[in-house]
């Protein structure tokens, strides 16, 4: 009996059954099993999806603020006037040196927001070509004309607010839950929608 419980399989009589008689899980086992897995998964996956718009959203005001950088480096080394355009109708936005400045086809960038996203800008930064400028200076510094904000939004979700900070020299993303202060100084009424 001894070397029968060391290979793992003991007489029936010991209250073990022999491996050839062990059984597998009955259709009914499986079907529990399975409703607990789709119910898990039916559970999850709106999370999960709400998760995934979100970080499409955070990418997309990381990407621009990125620009915003690029844009602002390549004034200082190029010794131009740097122009980062919004066009908030069809969600383009880029940077090219501003005209009058040697435009240079080959500086020029081009980006299209993510399906579902769009850009939210005061109605009177828009230009007659239906853009809002943002000019980087050769020094640097941002111009005085440029826009103050700019919010990218995903359908009714919260809003990412992108500002302009340090006294003209960057932009920076707010959370407007953190700090409400930023969204006081923004007439609501002006944003296109």
């Amino acid at each position: 009996m001894n070397r029968c419980r060391s290979a793992g399989i003991l007489s029936a009589s010991a209250g073990w059954k022999p491996a050839a008689q062990s059984r597998g899980l009955t259709l009914i086992e499986l079907i529990v099993v399975m409703g607990l897995l789709a119910t898990v998964m039916a559970i999850s996956t709106p999370t999960l999806s709400r998760f995934v718009r979100g970080r499409e959203l955070d990418e997309e005001a990381r990407r621009f603020l990125a620009l915003t950088r690029y844009a602002r480096s390549e004034a200082i080394s190029q010794s131009e006037l740097m122009e980062l355009w919004i066009e908030p109708e069809t969600g383009l936005y880029g940077l090219s040196p501003h005209a009058g400045y040697g435009v240079d086809d080959s500086k020029r960038v081009e980006f299209r927001l993510a399906d579902r996203l769009s850009f939210d800008v005061d109605v009177k930064e828009i230009d007659e070509n239906g853009l809002a400028k943002i000019l980087f200076w050769p020094d640097g510094s941002i111009d005085e004309e440029s826009l103050e904000y700019l919010l990218i939004r995903q359908n009714e979700e919260e809003p990412v607010l992108i500002v302009q900070a340090d006294y003209g020299l960057r932009y920076m993303i707010v959370d407007t839950e953190d700090d409400e202060s930023w969204t006081q100084n923004i007439d609501w009424n002006e944003i296109t929608l």
